[in-house]
């Protein structure tokens, strides 16, 4: 009897070790989980952070910081959800649920047209933001937080931001192709940004304007060209004379 007892006691302390340990593994994935789910909130608060700092550098439309505030949000609350008593937490959302109502009710765009990029690393730079922020639209319109029209009214403002960025380099490129008399190389550009241009049925003001000054170097180009030839052509056909009017000239009786 008593050695039932002492096998039934040692059945059972092995059984609630057993439970303890599935207890406290369970315990241990939840919080790994937990502070997984944390640290990627983290991140992508961090990366939309840093989107918004580059508003001075790139025109940002009002539809575009909310969304990107919306998002800051949306991790906050996840990340307040998963860690009721962070007063960080409580404050930065707080804090952005101020400043998104700022937005809406305030904000107009610092700049309305984009700024040429004053050198390559810069255009490289802006080109990237540009990519990120698409790729940030889609990803929200794919979770259903981004309605279809304001995702296609911003993907379309942000490719012709791509774009300005690419032509304002390729006119920086022609610029220097005829410092360097590099004539055709430079009409070779100018004729490509304008064979582009051509293709954008929704041309706002400043790539009117790009367009136009395209057309207008091109024009000076060619008609640069065409000066350049007709003098050669003239000193041709001068000289020509010049070598028959030497044939042709009586000779001297000595």
């Amino acid at each position: 009897m008593t050695l039932t007892l002492i096998l039934i006691t040692i059945g059972a302390l092995l059984f609630l070790v057993i439970i303890y340990n599935i207890l406290q593994q369970y315990r241990q994935k939840q919080e790994a989980e937990k502070r997984t789910l944390l640290l990627k909130h983290k991140n992508i608060i961090n990366e939309t952070d840093e989107l918004l700092l580059h508003a001075s550098l790139l025109p940002f439309s009002k539809a575009l910081v909310m969304v990107l505030y919306q998002r800051i949000l949306h991790s906050l609350h996840t990340m307040q959800r998963q860690d009721p008593a962070n007063e960080q937490v409580k404050s930065r959302k707080a804090n952005i649920e101020q400043q998104l109502q700022q937005v809406k009710e305030h904000f107009q765009m610092e700049q309305t047209s984009l700024k040429p990029p004053e050198s390559d690393q810069q255009a490289i730079h802006m080109l990237k933001i540009v990519k990120r922020l698409r790729a940030l639209l889609r990803i929200e319109h794919n979770k259903g937080k981004l309605g279809n029209q304001t995702f296609v009214i911003e993907d379309r403002r942000l490719e012709l931001v791509q774009l300005k960025v690419n032509l304002a380099n390729l006119v920086k490129r022609a610029h220097i192709a005829l410092n360097e008399q590099n004539n055709n190389m430079a009409r070779q550009m100018l004729a490509k940004g304008l064979n582009v241009l051509e293709q954008v049925p929704d041309k706002d003001d400043q790539l009117k304007g790009i367009e136009e000054n395209l057309q207008q170097r091109l024009n000076e180009l060619s008609q640069t060209q065409s000066r350049i030839q007709q003098e050669q052509k003239a000193r041709e056909e001068d000289q020509e004379k010049s070598e028959l009017d030497m044939l042709f000239e009586p000779k001297k009786k000595w």
